[in-house]
């Protein structure tokens, strides 16, 4: 047991070790002419996506953190980035843990995705690995196991790619033996989203502010008087007062 902790500690110490020689190196660098445009093309975006697009794309960092509740709108910023780093002749690869995430990453950025596991076993089955000018984004970063983002730092090293880490250490947490991402955040200049976008109403912003920090209970309260929150006898009437409510909303002539 001590030992296999050992070894993770110095994966974790290698991962980081690699993300702070590799600042500022050039690493992703993209045209500023692209980046401006791809910004301007986006009159939507925000103050705090247009400076992550800047960040990401022109700070030449060999390994980029992310951070960023749901619904801050990180994916929409990375196809901003995307496309200035693709009309800069970088190769723009994309990742994450789950098959299902990679193909949201894949709709929402325009970033080619695969799983995390495929992408190590094609990449292991390569002999001249991630090709140059590589950037390799990875999606719900947070989630990731230390051996696995090891794994993808040594590919990255070697073809001298940029590593792009999205993710909230706040959220859902590792599936295997984990934590070098939440070490990095505390070790890097993390570019951080907190305006909450997806959410219309104040206090769903609030509620779901509460559940990232932990206080469950409060956020709980807050759906309760909105309500938010069914309950039954049992598991099928719950599930009977959620088609019904469903067909309802269907039918309606909002909803036409």
């Amino acid at each position: 047991m001590k030992r296999s902790f050992g070894r993770l500690l110095a994966l974790e110490r290698r991962i980081i070790e690699h993300a702070v020689s590799s600042r500022d190196t050039g690493a992703g660098v993209a045209r500023a002419s692209a980046v401006e445009r791809a910004v301007a093309r986006r009159p939507t975006i925000t103050g705090e996506q247009a400076a992550m697009v800047r960040r990401l794309t022109l700070d030449g960092d060999g390994v980029a953190v992310v951070v960023g509740q749901a619904g801050s709108g990180k994916t929409f910023a990375l196809a901003a980035a995307n496309e200035a780093w693709r009309a800069s002749g970088h190769t723009v690869i994309g990742a994450a843990v789950a098959r299902r995430a990679a193909g949201q990453l894949e709709d929402s950025a325009g970033i080619a995705s695969t799983s995390l596991a495929a992408l190590l076993a094609e990449l292991e089955d390569r002999p001249r690995g991630l090709p140059r000018r590589t950037v390799l984004v990875v999606d719900e970063a947070g989630m990731l196991p230390t051996r696995q983002l090891a794994r993808l730092v040594d590919h990255a090293e070697r073809a001298r790619a940029k590593l792009v880490l999205v993710g909230d250490h706040r959220q859902l947490p590792e599936i295997e033996a984990g934590g070098a991402f939440r070490a990095l955040t505390a070790r890097l200049p993390m570019i951080e989203l907190r305006e909450n976008r997806r959410q219309r109403q104040g206090w769903e912003r609030d509620a779901l502010a509460l559940l990232r920090d932990g206080h469950g209970d409060e956020a709980l309260q807050r759906y309760e008087h909105h309500g938010r929150v069914v309950v039954g006898e049992d598991a099928d009437a719950v599930r009977q007062r959620l088609v019904g409510d469903w067909w309802a909303a269907h039918r309606s002539p909002a909803s036409r």
